[in-house]
């Protein structure tokens, strides 16, 4: 283990189970891999025949089931359905603060390292891709954009990221600000901008 990825371990806090009981629970999967030069994040690009948040980027996962016993449950078995990533080939390291999204599900963010390289096998009814971005670019202030966001009379500033071709926004952007502040001391500002009524 790297020691910016121990150091992330030692910050984390463990699955605080349903941390609010009224908003619907959903639980991803933030996977760092290690294998290269550099820890990087592994995200997906979801299908774009998906009926909600179609050709978007996103962490694996999903809402938690009536039989999941925790969001770590939801993130390794959505994670599995998903890519076919074996669920004993990560080490779980701990979560990240919660963040609620604009429709109001409560998001935990598992956060797992890869302990073996693993050949993942897209499941094409959900995902057109898995890659991977060096965590170090997420740390970088430059390459954060908050963007103002209209919703039901509510005006926020949504976090997004460009790299290469890809962007990436909204919930995942928001876990990722908090990973790498978390993780990196990146100090980078964040909203929590589906909180409250302001």
């Amino acid at each position: 283990m790297s020691k910016l990825v121990a150091t992330l371990a030692g910050r984390l806090a463990t699955d605080p189970g349903a941390t609010d009981k009224d908003l619907p629970q959903a639980g991803v999967l933030v996977l760092l891999d290690e294998q290269g030069a550099e820890p990087t994040v592994v995200l997906t690009l979801r299908a774009a025949h998906m009926r909600l948040h179609a050709g978007e980027v996103a962490f694996p996962g999903g809402k938690c089931d009536p039989q999941d016993t925790s969001h770590w449950h939801t993130a390794l078995r959505e994670a599995e359905e998903e890519t076919g990533l074996p669920r004993d080939a990560v080490e779980q390291l701990g979560v990240l603060p919660s963040v609620v999204t604009r429709t109001g599900i409560e998001v935990i963010a598992c956060v797992g390292r890869l302990m073996t390289p693993v050949n993942l096998q897209l499941n094409p009814d959900e995902l057109e891709e898995v890659f991977s971005v060096p965590l170090s670019f997420f740390a970088q202030a430059d390459q954060l954009h908050l963007d103002r966001f209209e919703y039901r009379g509510r005006s926020r500033l949504v976090p997004r990221y460009e790299y290469k071709d890809y962007s990436i926004w909204g919930i995942t952007a928001a876990i990722l600000v908090k990973l790498v502040n978390t993780a990196c001391d990146a100090g980078l500002e964040l909203e929590d901008y589906w909180l409250g009524d302001s």
